[in-house]
């Protein structure tokens, strides 16, 4: 089997935090993170099923998905998009519960025109959207603490 090339660290400098035309907000990463969280959103979730509320499998809260998620919560939370809104784009809670949701979505740089605001060519570029939300599960979860999911 070949060897796999090592997860890409993602810093909070290394994430842009803007919205779009119409004020959603979206944390935009470099393509290799996306690519892979895309990947981990998807998992658990058939492609072809229909409905739109489906969660991703958990990934345990030391992975390289939960620590990247957390990354961009950091981001989301030092950026003045989150400073506008008092819920901290659902990320009010992080600091104090050490979870939350981040009510934005994540894309990589090449799907996203920040010039326009807006996606490059979504349909180009879906591998590099995950999918929903990024979730950090709560501390008052116990055994689930800290696990990181995508919901939609």
């Amino acid at each position: 089997m070949p060897k796999q090339p090592p997860a890409p660290v993602l810093t909070v400098a290394a994430v842009t935090v803007t919205t779009d035309q119409t004020g959603h907000a979206y944390a935009i990463v470099p393509d290799d993170v996306a690519r892979l969280l895309t990947a981990i959103s998807y998992e658990g979730i058939d492609r072809k099923a229909r409905g739109i509320f489906f969660d991703s499998t958990r990934q345990p809260a030391t992975s390289w998905a939960a620590t990247t998620v957390r990354t961009i919560f950091e981001a989301v939370l030092a950026s003045p998009v989150a400073a506008e809104d008092p819920h901290a784009r659902g990320l009010s809670q992080y600091r104090k519960h050490d979870g939350g949701t981040f009510y934005g979505l994540i894309a990589a740089e090449s799907a996203w025109d920040p010039d326009t605001r807006w996606w490059t060519d979504h349909r180009k570029y879906d591998h590099l959207i995950p999918r929903g939300t990024a979730c950090i599960e709560y501390t008052g979860r116990r055994g689930l603490a800290g696990t990181c999911w995508f919901s939609s």
